[in-house]
């Protein structure tokens, strides 16, 4: 049975981050984000390091989906994201997981999920936060959306309770 194994999402790629005497798994849309050269080149060392591309099972993706709502990071997360984050929960199921994200929403679900992680080249979050969203008209707080359905203002996103 494998000690740590490290979830990797694209900043590690971007930043360089490697673990040679652990496992790496990535998923398959971080690949598809690496388009500079030097990442290219990063990731192609690491998997020929031993570096797996595995997708995350449709069940951990829900899950993420649910903690995402929960924490009000649902709509910045994009898909590869919640891949990441399903594949890091799946293994956290087996193995001892580590997430390396720079991502702040990823970082905020993670720790919802109670998921470890760190960041790679940024300092990352101090605590879980709560987010909603607000119409900057009249004041109401909608589930979803970029424009007010009772007033037509714009809806931004905020700390919850604040």
């Amino acid at each position: 049975m494998e000690d740590k194994v490290y979830v990797i999402d694209t900043s590690g790629f971007i930043v360089g981050v490697h673990f040679t005497d652990d496992t790496m798994v990535t998923v398959p849309g971080v690949v598809d984000e690496i388009i500079d050269r030097t990442s290219r080149l990063r990731f192609d060392l690491m998997h020929d390091a031993g570096l797996r591309v595995e997708p995350p099972l449709g069940v951990f993706k829900e899950q993420v989906v649910s903690a995402a709502a929960s924490t009000g990071d649902a709509g910045v997360l994009s898909e590869t994201d919640i891949d990441v984050l399903a594949k890091a929960l799946e293994l956290a199921q087996k193995y001892k997981v580590i997430l390396i994200s720079d991502d702040y929403a990823v970082q905020n679900v993670a720790s919802g999920l109670e998921l470890e992680f760190k960041p790679a080249g940024s300092s990352g979050i101090t605590k879980e936060i709560v987010w909603e969203l607000k119409c900057t008209g009249c004041g109401v707080v909608v589930k979803s959306g970029s424009e007010c359905q009772i007033c037509g203002s714009a809806i931004r996103r905020r700390r919850a309770g604040h």
